[in-house]
């Protein structure tokens, strides 16, 4: 099945997941933005009010792959307060047309939470039911073992 890991990061912990989920996986890579610098400080305030705005940001995929390429895409973004991303949410809106059946979620996040419902919240913005989610909590916690366990479930999926 032809995989492709996306990723908007601002901390590269997103990236560093996803980088591992396609090798693992042996998915192609790709990293979605708004263009934006939201380092340090001042960039995560940022975030955190982008999140809690009700606006989309303008989004590309960097390198802009062909989406329709894809049997199976897996969409890596963080949680800022308490939501998925802003610029995740704006490019699952943008590009929810091309997108194929299968669309997984990857967060990344610091809370003990597993933001299962908040995840699943994305779907509207979809247009239809995900084929699964992972919640990756990075903070005092290993979360590549997780990223490992969730490639074995992907695997699963192409038998």
């Amino acid at each position: 099945m032809k995989t492709l890991c996306l990723y908007y990061t601002r901390t590269n912990s997103t990236k560093k997941a996803m980088e591992r989920l396609a090798e693992l996986t042996g998915a192609d890579l790709a990293e979605y933005t708004d263009g934006k610098d939201r380092s340090g400080w001042l960039g995560y305030l940022g975030a955190c009010i982008a999140s809690m705005k009700k606006t989309f940001p303008k989004v590309h995929i960097k390198g802009e792959p062909d989406l329709r390429t894809y049997d199976r895409v897996v969409i890596g973004m963080p949680v800022w307060a308490e939501a998925p991303s802003v610029v995740g949410r704006a490019f699952i809106r943008k590009y929810r047309k091309k997108l194929p059946d299968q669309v997984y979620y990857a967060v990344t996040h610091m809370a003990k939470t597993e933001y299962t419902e908040k995840i699943k919240a994305m779907d509207r913005l979809l247009g239809r039911p995900s084929a699964g989610q992972v919640s990756l909590r990075t903070k005092d916690h290993d979360f590549l073992q997780d990223v490992e366990a969730f490639a074995k479930v992907l695997q699963q999926a192409d038998l």
